[in-house]
């Protein structure tokens, strides 16, 4: 299903002032052209922005629902399978979110070339997310900024960890007197495969490494 995206009054109008100057003249055709293809791909990457946020917190009350019916059943495998999903849920939600990052690193892009074609700052979207949101090129770990830790974005995904961590902590407390001589295997597996997913995750997202690349190959 498509996101609906209303028309901004910016294109609309500016659309209205290049049919109005543009004339016959192939080289204002031209910038024409180009400007309504920047606008169409700002308009898909913000409309991609939209659809991952819907996808990351679907997949929070999926995990979160997931997670509760487990400790209600409260058996050895129900409860062994608690922490699996809870290094799931967070792996899943950053993985939201690296395309969050892309379509904000893109529609930043998309938004500095059509401000040098209009001539002023007349989209200033990327600007205001970096200051309200977090800022784009910082690195962080997951959605926790270090460099802005006060930041309401960093604060809910601790929020988040906190409340996964706990949740997983109950399981193991509630199945430590059910384990039987597989028990110390299972704990050593679980750690190694949180270790492995935590320290990908801080690799990736404190590196930015693919946000470099992105940003490099689209200022060719």
């Amino acid at each position: 299903m498509q996101i609906p995206s209303p028309k901004t009054p910016v294109r609309e109008s500016h659309k209205v002032v290049l049919f109005n100057s543009a004339g016959h003249n192939p080289l204002m055709a031209t910038s024409e052209e180009k400007i309504a293809l920047w606008m169409e791909q700002l308009r898909r990457m913000r409309e991609m922005q939209y659809a991952y946020h819907k996808k990351f917190f679907h997949g929070l009350y999926f995990f979160l629902v997931l997670v509760i019916a487990c400790l209600l059943w409260d058996s050895p495998v129900s409860l062994a399978l608690v922490p699996l999903l809870v290094i799931t849920a967070g792996t899943q939600s950053c993985f939201y979110l690296h395309f969050v990052d892309f379509a904000r690193i893109h529609a930043r892009f998309m938004e500095g070339r059509l401000n040098k074609a209009l001539g002023k700052l007349t989209l200033i979207g990327s600007e205001i997310e970096d200051l309200y949101f977090y800022p784009i090129d910082a690195p962080k770990i997951g959605g926790f900024v270090p460099s802005a830790p006060l930041r309401f974005f960093s604060f809910f995904t601790l929020h988040w960890v906190v409340l996964w961590l706990g949740l997983g902590a109950f399981a193991l407390w509630r199945l430590f007197p059910m384990m039987g001589p597989c028990g110390q295997h299972y704990l050593g597996l679980l750690g190694l495969w949180g270790s492995i997913n935590f320290l990908y995750l801080v690799w990736f997202f404190g590196s930015r490494n693919a946000a470099k690349q992105i940003q490099s190959r689209l200022e060719k």
